[in-house]
């Protein structure tokens, strides 16, 4: 955060922080602060740490002694007169009544003429120190700007807009609200004289007086009488409250940061990458939480037995409440909540996930064939059998005819199979790494470190076995290419098939004055012999042909596609996992990750926060 000398920036500061900041008559920040406000339980102690080069971090206990701490640290890095130094203090506050977790950088204001004790080239310093840090396009601006100024000749703004010269990534607090001039709504809003349309946008904030300075008025009052202020002032009715309020600034921001972790990917993923790696390091080198090597093992080896029970549960169609359906009677009827649960396709019902998906693998290969008894496929088969003239017999087709045929069809096979591989490989992936994270569900300084690890040798096994199926799937394919089955459904069909003709052709001659119905259906295709030539008959043997072998294959590949893929993705890894797991990690290793003893626990703690909170936002990028 950026802002101008003598403008309300430190009440701005300690609204947002909730504690008090060093004020000062002439330069009061000569040192970058970066304040961290981290929220905790209401049934944790309150409290903050400071440091800064040449201090080593210190707690501090009691928020009244933070003023005193953070000029001893401006004394270390600047010295006792007026200069300025660009290296930072490093402030975090750990309180109760935080609205959201915050960085912000507090920058010295811009001084134009040094006063006694500065030197002579201050404004140029205080410009590359803020230019240093305004510059990263990572980087969110935070003007602090009185209200009764022109926000657009604003020098911070002139400044900043050399880097964000579109002015994205800057946005406005209006500090001395209660002397606003005539027309603040709409200055607010961007609109009208003095004022900015900034994508970010603006807030107004109430400073503390001199006198509730005085008074050690307590922040939660003086958000009350904020709140009070703007709901009784007339100037600012109609305002959304967006605009209005510290509250306001605290959520703006928290969702500027959030958004900003998105769209500076993937830069940001890889210093939060790097981070996580340092923090699970040192959180790794502290005391696990158990006190032998053989009470670690018992309780991973209970972890990794309860995870193998689970899948093997789900896998054979075992379902707990909380996987069953639930029906709420007051907004779904009971065909809808079915419907909806049907309609999750991750969920944890592996044996009703799985049939459902091998379902669609058959429907996709059976939509993948010709209509073979449609006139423009007669049509295609007529002009074969006529190319055949002079080879074979005629009304014989040759079985190169088919043969022909047949590889036209075959070209389509693969697509459903490589879907179905597809869908079983991802489903298994959310599914398991999802049951995982139930297992391991209470948190402990030891969690994040083991389900990393664990979910790279899941994911793994998965991803090889992905690999075996899609090869035997593959050879599997190959062996179609040749035109072969002793499945009895060929034969009947055609048998079927061509009995129904016959009855049809003695219909005719039995009823020679009565029309006869020459459509019917057998296995599920239709078939009109009304008027078939010699070569029309030919044709229609072949279709048969095709129609009756197509049938076969498909009910082939769909059931050798589900059985290779069920036994590489289930039999031989899913429900195997549990092996691999057991064997992820020595008892040596799990002893040092979970033994913890209680004087380590505060620090366990506050790394575990940390750890938390830049793995959420490292998920919110990967998932933006």
């Amino acid at each position: 955060m950026k802002c101008l000398q003598k403008v309300g920036k430190s009440s701005v500061l300690e609204a947002l922080s909730g504690v008090q900041l060093p004020r000062a008559q002439n330069i009061c920040t000569r040192c970058p602060l970066e304040l961290r406000m981290k929220n905790i339980p209401f049934n944790q102690t309150e409290y903050a740490t400071i440091r800064c080069e040449g201090i080593p971090e210190i707690k501090i206990n009691k928020f009244s002694e933070i003023m005193k701490r953070i000029t001893d640290c401006t004394v270390q890095l600047a010295g006792a007169t007026n200069n300025v130094s660009s290296k930072p203090i490093y402030l975090t506050v750990y309180k109760k009544d935080i609205q959201a977790d915050l960085t912000l950088i507090d920058l010295p204001g811009i001084t134009r003429n040094p006063i006694d004790g500065q030197s002579k080239t201050i404004y140029k310093d205080i410009v590359e120190l803020i230019e240093h840090y305004i510059k990263p396009q990572t980087a969110i601006v935070l003007h602090v700007i009185p209200s009764s100024v022109d926000f657009t000749t604003s020098e911070s703004i002139q400044l900043a807009k050399k880097n964000d010269p579109h002015c994205e990534r800057q946005l406005i607090a209006v500090s001395k609200i209660d002397k606003f001039d005539k027309g603040i709504g709409e200055k607010l809003q961007g609109i009208g004289p003095g004022s900015m349309a900034l994508k970010l946008g603006c807030v107004a904030v109430l400073n503390r007086t001199q006198e509730e300075i005085d008074q050690n008025i307590p922040f939660d009052e003086m958000r009350r009488r904020e709140q009070q202020f703007f709901r009784s002032n007339e100037a600012f009715e109609g305002v959304s409250e967006q605009y209005l309020g510290s509250g306001q600034l605290v959520k703006r921001l928290a969702l500027i940061q959030q958004e900003r972790i998105r769209s500076t990917l993937p830069s940001i993923i890889d210093e939060l990458k790097k981070e996580i790696k340092s923090k699970k390091s040192e959180l790794k080198q502290m005391p696990p939480s158990v006190t032998s090597e053989i009470d670690c093992w018992a309780l991973y080896a209970d972890l990794i037995k309860k995870y193998r029970e689970i899948i093997n549960a789900r896998v054979y169609g075992v379902y707990d409440n909380d996987t069953q359906l639930k029906i709420e009677t007051t907004d779904l009827s009971r065909t809808d909540a079915r419907t909806q649960m049907s309609n999750d396709r991750f969920d944890e019902r592996i044996a009703f996930q799985l049939y459902n998906r091998q379902k669609d693998c058959r429907e996709k290969l059976h939509n993948s064939f010709t209509h073979f008894f449609s006139s423009e496929y007669q049509k295609r088969v007529l002009e074969l059998l006529e190319e055949n003239a002079g080879v074979a017999l005629p009304n014989f087709p040759s079985f190169s005819i088919v043969e022909r045929l047949y590889r036209a069809e075959q070209n389509k096979f693969r697509k459903p199979c490589e879907d179905l591989i597809e869908s079983y490989t991802e489903y298994c992936k959310v599914v398991l790494i999802k049951i995982l994270n139930e297992v391991f569900v209470e948190e402990t300084s030891y969690k994040y470190l083991i389900i990393h690890k664990l979910t790279d040798i899941i994911l793994r096994a998965i991803d090889e076995s992905e690999e075996r199926c899609s090869y035997d799937i593959k050879k599997m394919l190959e062996t179609e290419q040749r035109v072969f089955t002793l499945n009895h459904y060929y034969m009947d069909a055609v048998n079927k098939i061509k009995q129904k003709y016959q009855e049809y052709n003695n219909s005719i001659k039995l009823n020679q004055h009565t029309k006869v119905p020459s459509t019917f259906m057998i296995n599920d295709f239709v078939i009109d012999v009304s008027s078939l030539s010699n070569e029309q008959q030919a044709a229609l043997d072949v279709q048969i042909a095709m129609t009756a072998y197509c049938h076969v294959v498909e009910k082939r590949i769909v059931d050798q596609v589900s059985q290779l893929c069920y036994y590489w993705l289930i039999t031989r890894c899913a429900l195997v996992l549990d092996s691999k797991l057991s064997s992820a990690f020595t008892s040596a290793v799990l002893f040092e990750w979970m033994r913890e003893p209680i004087d380590q626990q505060q620090k366990r703690e506050n790394l575990k926060r940390s750890i938390h909170a830049m793995e959420k936002a490292l998920a919110m990028g990967q998932n933006a």
